[in-house]
């Protein structure tokens, strides 16, 4: 009878702990479950008895009491805990499905995509791809790629986007990975679209310039962008002129990164007292996808 008894247990509790093991890190490990899917979850993976797991472990997890096997049991507590076992269940399978959503709508926001969601996609790949080939900086070049695959299906392009920005799979992320993963989005986008902006403006200036683009950021968070040209027929000139500048300043870089930073005010006529600089250098060697010399 026994062993009867426990054939059917583990017909019962084999296909939850085939479920647990098949789910990605991510949802293994997540704490943004509520209180009884998340309590549900540390049963089955801690609980090794089929008899405990069903009968104790997890009624504890839904706050209910201990299932009897007496006569007298109504059968009221394991008719509430099936109950609370199918939601849970459905909210930690799709615990990643939300993940890639949130990350999806984070994307979608940071480029400023003006379509429906739905045209995410779509809107991506049609500027990366202008900017194909154009692009010699690691991570900017490999986002680019992938926004230009065609074949992969949405949920497998969305996933290599994903990586790409966090340098890690979703899959395996922990709770930071996923917090981190807005403040990476935010400077790959800035960074891409830098190399629109420029891009656009080479294309409209024409051949015979080098361009760079200049961000000169306030403590308190503004910016102020400027696009920079180089003539061509002007820049052994130029060069003669930074070589003689810079012959002048001591071997100091932090005073050399000082005087940058009042020469930039100086030449662009910004009055920005304690302005931090930030120089984002797009030669046109980036452009052309060759190294910058």
């Amino acid at each position: 009878m026994g062993k009867v008894r426990n054939a059917t247990l583990l017909t019962v509790v084999t296909p939850l702990y085939q479920f647990v093991n098949k789910l990605p890190k991510y949802t293994q490990q997540t704490r943004r479950l509520a209180d009884e899917p998340r309590a549900i979850l540390k049963a089955l993976k801690t609980t090794v008895e089929p008899d405990e797991l069903l009968f104790k472990a997890l009624p504890a997890a839904c706050n209910l009491p201990s299932i009897g096997t007496e006569a007298e049991d109504d059968g009221i507590t394991a008719k509430t805990l099936r109950t609370k076992l199918v939601h849970a269940l459905r909210e930690i399978h799709t615990a990643y499905d939300r993940l890639l959503s949130d990350c999806q709508k984070l994307i979608y926001e940071g480029f400023g995509v003006r379509s429906k969601e739905t045209k995410l996609r779509e809107d991506l790949r049609v500027r990366a791809n202008y900017l194909a080939g154009k692009c010699i900086e690691s991570s900017l070049k490999r986002f680019i790629r992938a926004a230009s695959e065609e074949t992969a299906s949405d949920s497998q392009w969305l996933e290599a986007l994903v990586m790409i920005v966090a340098d890690k799979p979703a899959e395996s992320w922990t709770d930071d990975d996923a917090t981190a993963f807005e403040m990476k989005l935010a400077d790959l986008v800035r960074r891409f679209k830098n190399l629109e902006a420029l891009q656009k403006e080479v294309a409209a200036k024409g051949e015979g310039f080098e361009a760079r683009r200049i961000t000169m950021t306030r403590p308190d968070g503004r910016e102020i962008n400027r696009m920079l040209w180089v003539d061509h027929g002007r820049e052994s000139q130029v060069e003669q002129i930074v070589d003689e500048f810079l012959a002048k300043l001591p071997d100091d870089q932090q005073l050399r990164q000082a005087v940058l930073a009042k020469l930039s005010e100086r030449i662009l006529n910004v009055d920005l007292p304690e302005t931090v600089i930030k120089i984002e250098e797009k030669r046109a060697d980036e452009i052309t996808g060759k190294n910058f010399g």
